[in-house]
């Protein structure tokens, strides 16, 4: 593994970390792209987008993991492009500079949570994109989601968390016993669970029905889609009440994969969910090798 810093793009603004396997990458490999999670800058949260660069190149793959325009050592634009379009632009740079550099024509892109947006945005966008692992996925701008869609969402999420953590223990009960229990929680989870099926049918009036439709264009253009949720989080209620359904009926299909974390959180912060969700990427990462 070797690492090196980076200067690329149009005006040479936009810094990254190249991660070079140790004997050189096999020329039919794709490269992959790490984009930024949010304002966190190219490590991504807790360093975790480091040791995925550097495991990923211990396979053979080139990995660029850089700073969008204002993020880390990236200069600001100075052409107030907005962001969204800014960043896939700054994707797109950071693949051509791949090109250049190490003759790479086919391209995995990885993001957490914001980096979602623009790895999808800028797969529907440039056919070179092969690959996307998705962490903890937002396909849509969080300005366009429909307040009452976030609402269930988060409440579907909190009822959740108290139905698998709290109704079934003794302690829960005893409370309810003595008298001692918030009967308006309990209550509110258990009308929660009955209505349940009927916020699935009204979920349909829920996000951008071009969503959908992009996802089942980049399968049928043979893209690989790896998709990675914590469980307990409001994102994952929301992929729930949006696209599961749409993906299910894709389903089976060896382009689209989804896979559910237990018991971590939005950004897998503890030591055995980050080397859990390493093993999950590599492992799919092989698949990507062996195409």
């Amino acid at each position: 593994m070797r690492e090196q810093v980076l200067r690329f793009g149009k005006s040479r603004s936009l810094v990254g970390i190249l991660t070079d396997p140790p004997a050189g990458a096999a020329a039919d490999l794709p490269a992959f792209v790490l984009l930024n999670a949010g304002l966190v800058h190219r490590v991504g949260p807790h360093r975790m987008f480091v040791q995925m660069a550097r495991n990923l190149a211990a396979m053979g793959f080139v990995v660029l993991r850089f700073d969008h325009s204002g993020i880390g050592d990236s200069k600001v634009r100075e052409d107030h492009l907005p962001f969204e379009q800014s960043a896939i632009s700054e994707t797109q740079e950071a693949m051509n500079c791949l090109s250049a550099l190490r003759g790479s024509k086919r391209f995995v892109l990885v993001g957490l949570c914001s980096g979602t947006f623009t790895s999808f945005r800028t797969a529907r966008s440039d056919s070179r994109v092969v690959g996307a692992v998705l962490l903890n996925a937002l396909l849509e701008s969080p300005e366009t989601i429909n307040e009452a869609a976030v609402a269930d969402a988060f409440s579907r999420k909190t009822a959740r968390g108290y139905w698998h953590s709290k109704i079934f223990l003794s302690q829960s009960w005893l409370k309810i016993i003595t008298g001692k229990a918030s009967y308006r929680q309990i209550l509110g989870v258990l009308y929660l669970r009955l209505r349940s099926p009927f916020i699935r049918r009204r979920s349909n009036n829920y996000g951008p029905k071009q969503i959908a439709a992009d996802l089942r264009s980049l399968i049928d253009r043979g893209v690989k889609l790896f998709f990675v949720y914590s469980e307990g989080t409001s994102v994952l209620e929301y992929f729930r009440l949006t696209l599961a359904d749409e993906i299910r009926r894709m389903t089976p299909s060896d382009k689209l994969r989804v896979e559910i974390m237990q018991e971590t959180d939005h950004t897998f912060t503890l030591l055995r969910h980050q080397a859990h969700l390493l093993k999950l990427v590599c492992r799919w990462a092989r698949s990507m090798a062996r195409d």
